[in-house]
């Protein structure tokens, strides 16, 4: 069963840059098919997951991003932070480098570092957000 995804925007950064991390990662649900629409799936009560995005720099960060889930009461939360300076189809890569963390942590499928899948992934989907005209 499809969950409900409840994502924040990130503070700290321009509305450009906030709009557009935010955006980017209701698309990746939508393109792997994670998020309930609430559309013909009847009055099911389903699951929420919250996403919070932070953005930062990298010199704050020591890295370009980061996925991490935070575990707390009976709610299953993830945090995607994401270095903003460095280009904005790095920045995409990024973001859906973290995503497919997530994915893989809601799939169950994270094996090892989780590395591989989300380094050769994360072009390939920034490239294709940036070809549908998201940006």
């Amino acid at each position: 069963m499809k969950k409900n995804y409840e994502i924040g925007f990130p503070a700290h950064c321009s509305e450009g840059h906030s709009d557009m991390i935010h955006d980017a990662v209701c698309w990746f649900l939508a393109r792997y098919n994670m998020q309930s629409t609430g559309h013909a799936e009847g009055r099911v009560h389903r699951e929420t997951i919250h996403i919070t995005l932070n953005a930062s720099n990298y010199k704050t960060l020591k890295c370009f991003g980061q996925c991490y889930e935070w575990d707390h009461s009976d709610d299953v939360d993830y945090v995607i932070d994401v270095a903003i300076d460095q280009s904005i189809r790095d920045i995409l890569a990024t973001v859906f480098h973290e995503c497919v963390h997530l994915w893989q942590w809601e799939r169950g499928t994270w094996k090892g570092e989780g590395e591989r899948e989300a380094s050769q992934l994360q072009y390939e989907l920034a490239d294709e957000y940036w070809k549908c005209g998201n940006v």
